[in-house]
């Protein structure tokens, strides 16, 4: 499920931040001058067990995409806030 859920994070361009002892409870937005790509929209499907099981890893998942949704970046280059935008008007 890591390597998913990595790629999920890596095509949405954030990475997870380990705290001290090495435990990942948040993640953060890679710049796009980083990144060197726009950020692309990834839809998720995930069986009932998985988001029962792994809520944390779920949640993260959830800061990464608002993250990139509430970015103040040029939706062409950001395709989650491009998409999120388009919704929020229907």
């Amino acid at each position: 499920y890591g390597e998913s859920l990595a790629q999920v994070l890596a095509l949405v361009g954030a990475r997870p931040v380990p705290d001290p002892l090495g435990r990942v409870n948040r993640v953060e937005l890679i710049p796009l001058e980083e990144l060197g790509r726009p950020r692309v929209d990834v839809v998720c499907n995930c069986s009932g067990v998985f988001r029962d099981l792994f809520i944390n890893q779920m949640n993260l998942l959830d800061r990464a995409i608002k993250m990139a949704a509430e970015a103040d970046e040029p939706v062409e280059q950001n395709y989650v806030r491009k998409h999120a935008l388009e919704q929020a008007e229907e």
